[in-house]
């Protein structure tokens, strides 16, 4: 994108810019957006608005620069300082007919307007000073969620909490900070040893408050991204009938031949708070049969990277076979639950195996639809464990921010150890002059380009 030059910068900022809001396709409506300096001009030009009330909805005909009228349109105008990016906007909602919305907008463009980059709105509201970047950036997980959850999270940070808490831990840093340098420009009052343990008290509680923040970050992860569960096990042990079960629909091929699924199937499902890929894999079993041998390679490396592995085996064979013990020796210290299929058959397999001991096993059959809800609890049991949501978790902590705070907090630590070692209260004010730069990387710095060309980037176009 690279708009953020100072060159590129003062270009940018003085254009009007122009994108359509809703998805190019039909649909009953299309809204085009409109920010910049020529906003006035087009709603008297190409809309016969004179005088635009702020706010207000408009019902008024858009004519093009040739003075065709185009469509009938509801015309909204925001002022400048009161819109979203601070300057004059304008939404046209016309009908949806992607052929329409394509005309206005080359009219636009002829009027003089450019065609905005992604997330350049948004990027004009946090240049322009309306939003700041945990705000920007909570505007792109809003649109992005997956989840209940994740949208719940994401408004949390668009109303400012992450910020507020930043700030006030800017605030506490600064305040220790100022201790320290009074000390040292008014050493005749001799504080000595009782300020410097006051100091490293404040300071360690700080670290704490920081380290609560990096957890909620890694905590809610699981609701931000799209969780990878896999199932195993060897052929006909009724893996793909259970696939099918869980996610509702025959998408699965079903059959008692073995070696029916030979590469992976995948499906995305929302189980409530998270959302899953579930991924159906090839039985792993020795074959000669290249295709199906790529299968199971596959199979292989879906577990190294899976979130929860579900090993499927079938309770009325005996156990532990050759390939059972392979399959758990791939599972080793990782998430999984043992499904015991076909449970509507005589048990033969063995419960008092240490095997079974160690892992979460659930007892599934294809013809009972309770058990195969059971199984869809526990799994979101599971991937929920280490990230239940509290009361206290009122904002999102992302892998940037992330980052950070783990700066910040290891700057800290670093003043904490020069003041315990005695080494001159002075020097520790360095680190902690560090630590409030690396907190306002969270919230506001407009400097670092490539990182906002990045941020920025990878909003919709028309956000």
């Amino acid at each position: 994108m690279k708009i953020l030059t100072e060159e590129a910068n003062s270009l940018t900022m003085t254009d009007t810019i122009v994108a359509l809001a809703t998805p190019h396709s039909q649909s009953a409506l299309g809204i085009i957006r409109i920010s910049g300096i020529k906003a006035l001009k087009i709603s008297k030009e190409a809309c016969g608005v004179l005088c635009p009330t702020p706010r207000y909805a408009h019902l008024t005909k858009y004519k093009s620069i040739e003075n065709e009228v185009l469509d009938q349109i509801i015309m909204v105008y925001y002022e400048k300082g009161k819109s979203f990016t601070s300057e004059n906007c304008l939404e046209l909602t016309c009908h949806g007919n992607p052929f329409l919305t394509e005309q206005i907008l080359s009219d636009l463009l002829n009027r003089g307007c450019r065609l905005a980059n992604p997330g350049e709105f948004t990027y004009r509201a946090f240049a322009n000073g309306k939003i700041d970047l945990t705000q920007a950036e909570a505007i792109a997980d809003l649109i992005g969620a997956k989840n209940k959850q994740a949208l719940m999270l994401a408004n949390k940070n668009l109303d400012g909490n992450l910020t507020k808490k930043i700030r006030q831990i800017q605030s506490r840093i600064l305040a220790q900070q100022s201790n320290i340098e009074a000390f040292i420009d008014f050493p005749e009052d001799d504080l000595g040893d009782k300020k410097d343990g006051q100091v490293i008290n404040a300071l360690n509680d700080i670290s704490s408050e920081l380290k609560r923040l990096i957890e909620v970050g890694k905590k809610i992860n699981v609701f931000n991204r799209c969780l990878k569960v896999v199932l195993v096990g060897p052929p006909n042990v009724g893996k793909s009938s259970i696939f099918n079960k869980i996610i509702g629909i025959d998408r699965a091929i079903v059959n008692p031949e073995a070696g029916t699924t030979r590469d992976f199937i995948d499906y995305k499902i929302n189980l409530g708070k998270i959302t899953i890929q579930l991924h159906d894999t090839a039985g792993i079993r020795p074959v000669e049969n290249q295709i199906e041998e790529a299968g199971i390679k596959k199979t292989h490396i879906l577990i190294q990277d899976a979130d929860l592995t579900l090993i499927v085996f079938d309770r009325s064979m005996p156990y532990p076979s050759k390939i059972d013990k392979e399959i758990i020796l791939k599972v080793k210290n990782k998430k999984c639950i043992f499904i015991l299929s076909k449970s509507d058959l005589p048990r033969v397999v063995d419960l008092s195996e240490s095997s079974f001991r160690n892992y979460k096993t659930k007892m599934v059959s294809i013809d009972d639809n309770k058990s195969i809800v059971s199984l869809i609890n526990l799994i979101q049991e599971l991937l929920l464990k280490e990230s239940t949501i509290e009361n206290e978790f009122n904002m999102s902590v992302n892998l940037r921010q992330s980052s950070a705070l783990i700066k910040s907090r290891d700057a800290i630590q670093r003043s904490i150890k020069i003041l315990e070692d005695k080494d001159g209260s002075e020097f520790s004010v360095p680190d902690l002059k560090d630590a409030i730069l690396n907190l306002n990387y969270v919230v506001e710095k407009k400097d670092h380009e490539d990182m906002l060309d990045i941020l920025f980037s990878n909003f919709c176009i028309g956000k």
